[in-house]
């Protein structure tokens, strides 16, 4: 058996085991005693309207109130539904015959209670990821769908290990460190295979995580951000009875949102040195790092705007909101909610910016003096 067959074996067999660890050993029955958070009161059945018995339109001063009368099939029986919303509101949900619905139901000493409560959306959600697991695949080949295994760990590391560990009291920073370098190994092996370039993207990935943390921890004491800026972390707090370090839960969404451009910004640095070197043996540590740097000051710029447009997507609705205030921009910025997206937007984009000098010179300084060996993969004819 050849070295680097040993050396693979052992890389996946570490993921392997790292991976089984987080979503498997810790997570088994018993070790997170996560709460359940009382968002819901009642059952959630799913049914199938069967008939829409009646409908009644009536203009208000609130909006337009759409009021019907649904039969719907739950678990083999019919049961009537009173359903009610104002039309372009949060809970506008048009329903006709065949339509599959959530229902709660509540039994309390009054009887029982049926409410709409959303569709189902399993079908489509299903279908949506179906194309796009065979796209990546036509697309990428071997290496696209590996890229999707990469991205099941991911899944399972959220939500096996990050999410249920901090609703059991874990501290949300550490938490989610390890998390994410268990998510990084994971993904960038799997992806990339187990050879030089994936070493030194995870090397550089691990410094610009730290570097990353250390922004995001430094930025929320400077800003004086509360971590209950966003509505749903107001909410959580609120259902966790304060039990969840808010500000470490914030800082903990920053570094994993950083995480999946810091990827590609230290994979692409990496296999750019290496491509470098094997083009031309005598290049140098500075020379490697100066031509390196050409290709990833063009990075910066691509991906700085990638994280921002990514934020200011997720947030535009906010975004509208402040916009139609009467106040200046400076008083806006003030604004705790506003602010949280600022720095979270800030801080990531500052850990990816480090994360191009550093695993340019980390790649540049192991691949220059000899210590790491490139194997190139042959070019394609």
């Amino acid at each position: 058996m050849t070295r680097p067959t040993i050396t693979a074996a052992v890389a996946y067999a570490a993921v392997g085991l790292m991976v089984l660890l987080l979503t498997v050993v810790l997570p088994a029955p018993g070790a997170f005693r996560a709460p359940v958070l009382p968002i819901e009161s009642g059952a959630i059945l799913e049914g199938r309207v069967v008939e829409v018995l009646a409908e009644d339109i009536r203009e208000t001063p609130v909006g337009t109130v759409h009021r019907t009368t649904l039969r719907v099939r739950l678990d083999g029986r019919d049961v009537e539904i009173e359903h009610a919303y104002v039309a372009g509101g949060a809970d506008a949900i048009e329903l006709r015959a065949g339509d599959a619905v959530l229902v709660s139901e509540i039994t309390n000493r009054d009887g029982t209670t049926h409410l709409i409560k959303d569709r189902v959306r399993r079908v489509p959600l299903w279908t949506l990821s179906l194309i796009f697991a065979l796209l990546v695949v036509a697309v990428g080949g071997r290496q696209g769908a590996l890229s999707l295994v990469g991205l099941a760990v991911t899944f399972l590391v959220l939500a096996r290990f990050i999410v249920p560990a901090i609703l059991d009291g874990w501290s949300p920073l550490p938490t989610a460190i390890v998390g994410a370098l268990a998510i990084m190994a994971a993904a960038m092996v799997i992806g990339h295979g187990p050879n030089p370039k994936t070493w030194i993207a995870i090397g550089g990935t691990a410094i610009s995580l730290l570097l990353t943390g250390l922004m995001a921890w430094f930025s929320v004491g400077f800003v004086r951000l509360t971590g209950v800026g966003e509505e749903s972390a107001a909410i959580l707090q609120v259902l966790t009875l304060g039990t969840i370090d808010a500000r470490g839960l914030l800082l903990s969404g920053i570094i994993i949102g950083a995480l999946g451009v810091l990827d590609d910004v230290t994979t692409t640095q990496s296999s750019t040195v290496i491509e470098l070197r094997s083009a031309n043996p005598a290049l140098g540590t500075a020379q490697l790092f100066t031509r390196a740097m050409r290709v990833g000051r063009d990075h910066i710029a691509a991906t700085t705007n990638t994280l921002v447009l990514a934020y200011a997507g997720a947030s535009l609705p906010l975004l509208m909101i402040y916009a139609g205030q009467p106040h200046s921009l400076g008083i806006l910025v003030s604004f705790d909610q506003l602010a949280t997206e600022i720095v979270r937007t800030l801080a990531g984009s500052i850990g990816i910016v480090a994360a191009v000098p550093v695993t340019t010179a980390l790649a540049a300084l192991l691949v220059g003096s000899g210590i790491v060996q490139p194997e190139p993969e042959p070019l394609e004819a």
